[in-house]
């Protein structure tokens, strides 16, 4: 019961924060070296490798990304396959309602970057703390989130649907996005898509 208690104010908390949240909303294009800011769970060693290929291609497309990841360690535990072009977050540095407490974090919520994408397939306060404040221009993340009322574009996520497929899906329709040069305005209501 406490625990639920403390969830439900840390989200109404959230939500309260990211009404005052100003940022400068934008239709940035995948193609023209747009700064993209992914935000994930760092544990599992399989999602660690998709995000570091899923990086690598969105860099040799000319793209500057940048991850930050969370890692459900102590740092002296430190994933070995960790990598310095990437960030990270630990459970230590975690307050009493999960909120996120380092200067990592705080530097990425403040980065404006043309994109971020939230590549977590299910609810962690930690990581959708970050993407509510984020200062991002286009926000993406999972349609059944529970910050869902942050984002610019969502996805749905099937249950089949694995994190490479998720991935590679909002790629695949930014790049469509971008391509389209018949319509000169978009109208910026919310994207939602299926994957």
């Amino acid at each position: 019961m406490i625990e639920k208690l403390k969830h439900n104010l840390a989200h109404y908390q959230l939500r309260r924060e990211s009404l005052q949240l100003v940022r400068q909303r934008k239709d940035p294009n995948i193609h023209t070296n747009a700064s993209i800011g992914i935000l994930y769970d760092a544990t599992e060693r399989e999602t660690f490798e998709i995000v570091r290929e899923f990086y690598r291609d969105l860099r040799s497309n000319g793209n500057s990304p940048a991850s930050l990841g969370y890692i459900d360690f102590k740092e002296v535990t430190f994933h070995p396959l960790a990598r310095p072009e990437s960030d990270y977050f630990f459970k230590h540095q975690l307050n009493w309602m999960q909120k996120p407490n380092s200067t990592v974090v705080e530097n990425f919520i403040n980065e404006p970057f043309d994109i971020l994408i939230n590549l977590t397939l299910k609810d962690f306060y930690p990581i959708d703390y970050i993407a509510a404040l984020s200062k991002a221009g286009l926000k993406i993340g999972r349609l059944e989130s529970a910050v869902s009322f942050c984002y610019d574009m969502s996805f749905q996520n099937r249950e089949n649907s694995d994190l490479k497929s998720f991935a590679y899906t909002i790629i695949h329709y930014l790049s469509q996005i971008n391509n389209d040069t018949q319509q000169v305005q978009r109208n910026r209501s919310r994207h939602n898509h299926s994957v």
